[in-house]
């Protein structure tokens, strides 16, 4: 083999790897951006499902926004927008919904019909999951939950909150036999 055709190699090799990166890089930015961005938003939850001992370390969350007014038209998987507004002890509640983005400078959150009853719809955000380390301990009860939003209102939870103050996370030490 001359050298010629060897650097060819490394040069495709080195191409390739710089494709892949480049994808991993992107990937990575994207599911990333919501807690790049400035907008940090405290929404309130419901009572919070116990953990699934099947799924790992989780809890599910379900938010007061969860359920809101029924938007005529709409249809399960229908893409929502919902407009807060921050309230006296700084908890964003439901303001109104669309189907349409609402302009930049109002403060909004993007979620996804997953089912309509009669006067009302329930929505996902992406954020009802909380997952955390193996061992770990964590009052799940009357919390708030500390979210960013991008300015197309995706959303990633950033803490759990209790009484404004970050939820203490109790690491065991647990073994095999105990």
């Amino acid at each position: 083999m001359n050298s010629k055709s060897k650097n060819k190699e490394y040069l495709k090799l080195g191409v390739i790897v710089l494709v892949f990166l480049f994808i991993l890089g992107g990937f990575l930015l994207y599911v990333s951006y919501p807690l790049l961005s400035t907008k940090k938003v405290v929404l309130a939850t419901q009572p919070v499902d116990p953990f699934d001992i099947l799924r790992g370390q989780y809890m599910t969350i379900r938010y007061e926004i969860g359920n809101i007014p029924l938007i005529r038209g709409a249809q399960v998987g229908n893409q929502v927008y919902v407009t807060l507004l921050e309230d006296t002890s700084g908890i964003s509640r439901y303001e109104s919904s669309s189907l349409d983005k609402p302009l930049l400078d109002e403060l909004f959150i993007r979620g996804r019909i997953i089912s309509i009853s009669e006067d009302s719809m329930r929505l996902e955000y992406g954020i009802e999951q909380y997952f955390f380390e193996r061992n770990a301990r964590i009052e799940a009860i009357n919390i708030d939950v500390e979210i960013k939003l991008s300015d197309n209102g995706g959303a990633r939870i950033f803490r759990l909150l209790k009484d404004g103050q970050p939820v203490n996370i109790i690491y065991e030490n647990k073994t095999y036999t105990s």
